[in-house]
C-alpha cells in the first residue's frame, strides 16, 4: 500500500465519479498508467491506497490472483480498523475507448464487482480513465466511447489544485534524487573527512557521549525480535535514556542519536548529522539500529540490547539467500527481522519527513558512499508501500557498489509486495 505523500491529508469532498477521478492524484500522490487502484475507506473518509499494475491482458487467467488480492487487501485492512468498508477502484489504462470499442478492462472490472460483492463488499465506485475518456463501470447506461476527459479537468477539486499549484509526479519521477544545494554538499563532504568509515560495531566516534538518558518501555523484547512485535514496540514514541552510555553500547547510542535527527520533524539533518548517517549507513549493525529506531524509536535497540546483551546486535547476518543461515549467536539476520517486522508499521504520516530527508542526505553524499543509504531510503518506501520506487532505488543502491550485502539484501527484501496475503500472488503491488 502507499501513504499519501502529505504531511497533513487534506479533507477532499467528492460529489461524483468525476470529483474522484481528479481527487485521486493528490489522494495517492502520484499518477500512474496501465494501473489499477484501490483506495480504502474508513466510514465515508478515504484512507489508504493501493496500485497494482494490470494484468498482462483482459482474459479471466491472468486477473485471478490480482482480484484475490483485492478482495484479501480490503478484508485485512477492515479486520485492521474494526469494521470492513467498501473500496474504492480506477482502473487507469492505456488502451483507448476507441481501440477497444466500449470501455477497456470490462472484463476484469466485471469479474472484480462479482467477486467483491460475493464476500459482501460491493465497491462503492469502480470506474476507469483512458487517454480518450471515462466510465463508471458501475453506470448502468455507460457512454460507449466513454465521458468526456473535460468533465476531470473542470472538477472544482481539479481546478482548486490548479489553483494551488499542486501537481503531483508520475510513478517514474517519483523517488528521484534531488539536486544537492553545493554549499551544504561541500559542507558534508568536510564532515566526513573528520569521520573515519566503521570497522566494526563498537567503532566510536571521536568526542561522542551517547546522548541524554530516557526512561525504558517495557516492551518484550523477545517478542520482538521474534517478529510479534506488541504494540508499544511498533510505533512506540521517542523517549529519552536512563541509562548512562558505555563502552559496550556506545556506537548504539550515537546511532540513535542518527534516528533522532531523522525523525525530528522541526528541523533538517545537519551536515555533520548527515555525514553521521552516511557512515552508519555504510555498517550492517548500524544500518539496521537505522531501521529499528524508524520502525519503533530511536533508543529501542539498546534498551533490547541491556537485556539480550550488546553481542546479539553485533556482526548480525544480513540475508542474502532465500533461507539464510542463522547466526549462533543472534538466531536472526537485517532481512528476516525487518520481514517479520515491517507489516506491522501503521505510522505512515511519518514517512514522507523521512524520505525527503533521506533522499537530500543521498544527494549530499559522495556517489561512492551512497550504496547504504539509498538502500535505506528504499526500505522506508517499501515500508509506505511504494514498491515500484523502492525496487527502482534498490537497483541504483546495488548497481552502485555491487559488493554492498545491504543493497543486495535490500533489492531482494522489496522484490515483494509489503502487503502479500498470500504467497501465490506474483502481481507487483506499487
Amino acid at each position: 500500500m502507499n501513504d499519501s505523500t502529505r504531511d497533513t491529508p487534506e479533507v477532499i469532498r467528492c460529489r461524483s465519479t468525476a470529483d474522484f477521478l481528479a481527487a485521486l492524484p493528490q489522494l495517492v500522490g502520484f499518477t500512474a498508467v496501465n494501473s489499477i487502484f484501490v483506495v480504502f475507506f474508513s466510514g465515508s473518509r478515504a484512507g489508504r491506497a493501493m496500485r497494482i499494475d494490470l494484468p498482462a491482458s483482459d482474459d479471466p487467467g491472468d486477473s485471478v490472483g490480482l482480484i484475490e488480492l483485492i478482495c484479501d487487501a480490503v478484508r485485512d485492512l477492515g479486520a485492521t480498523e474494526g469494521t470492513p468498508s467498501a473500496p474504492a477502484i480506477v482502473v487507469s489504462s492505456e488502451q483507448t475507448f476507441a481501440e477497444t470499442g466500449g470501455p477497456p478492462w470490462r472484463g476484469l472490472a466485471e469479474r472484480l464487482e462479482r467477486r467483491l460483492r460475493g464476500v459482501g463488499l460491493a465497491p462503492r465506485e469502480l470506474c476507469c480513465i483512458a487517454p480518450d475518456g471515462w466510465v463508471s463501470y458501475l453506470d448502468p447506461a455507460p457512454p460507449r466511447r466513454g465521458r468526456p476527459l473535460g468533465e476531470i479537468a473542470e472538477s472544482p477539486i481539479a481546478l482548486e489544485a490548479r489553483l494551488r499549484g499542486d501537481t503531483q509526479p508520475a510513478l517514474s519521477d517519483l523517488g528521484a534524487i534531488p539536486e544537492p544545494d553545493p554549499v551544504r554538499r561541500a559542507e558534508v563532504a568536510t564532515a566526513l573527512a573528520r569521520i573515519a568509515p566503521f570497522g566494526s560495531a563498537e567503532g566510536r566516534l571521536e568526542g561522542a557521549d551517547g546522548g541524554d538518558a530516557v526512561p525504558r518501555s517495557g516492551v518484550d523484547a523477545r517478542d520482538a525480535i521474534g517478529g510479534g512485535c506488541n504494540d508499544d514496540a511498533i510505533g512506540g514514541a521517542d523517549r529519552q535514556r536512563p541509562f548512562p552510555a558505555s563502552v559496550a553500547f556506545e556506537w548504539m547510542a550515537d546511532t540513535a542519536d542518527v534516528v533522532r535527527a531523522l525523525r525530528n520533524t522541526e528541523h533538517p539533518v545537519d551536515p555533520p548529522m548527515t555525514a553521521r548517517l552516511i557512515r552508519c549507513a555504510q555498517h550492517s549493525d548500524r544500518w539496521l539500529l537505522l531501521a529499528l529506531g524508524i520502525l519503533t524509536r530511536p533508543d529501542f535497540a539498546e534498551e533490547l540490547a541491556r537485556e539480550l546483551g550488546s553481542a546479539r546486535f553485533e556482526g548480525i547476518p544480513v540475508g542474502l539467500e532465500d533461507d539464510p543461515p542463522r547466526s549462533a549467536d543472534t538466531g536472526w539476520s537485517i532481512r528476516g527481522v525487518l520481514a517479520g517486522i515491517s507489516p506491522d508499521f501503521i505510522e505512515f504520516e511519518r514517512l514522507p519527513g523521512l524520505r525527503r530527508k533521506l533522499l537530500t542526505a543521498v544527494s549530499e553524499s559522495p556517489e561512492e558512499l551512497r550504496s547504504g543509504l539509498l538502500a535505506l531510503s528504499a526500505w522506508v518506501w517499501w515500508l509506505g508501500g511504494t514498491q515500484s520506487v523502492a525496487q527502482r532505488q534498490a537497483r541504483h543502491a546495488a548497481a552502485l557498489d555491487p559488493a554492498c550485502e545491504i543493497a543486495r539484501m535490500v533489492e531482494r527484501l522489496v522484490s515483494f509486495p509489503r502487503y502479500v496475503p498470500r504467497p501465490r500472488f506474483e502481481n507487483r503491488a506499487a
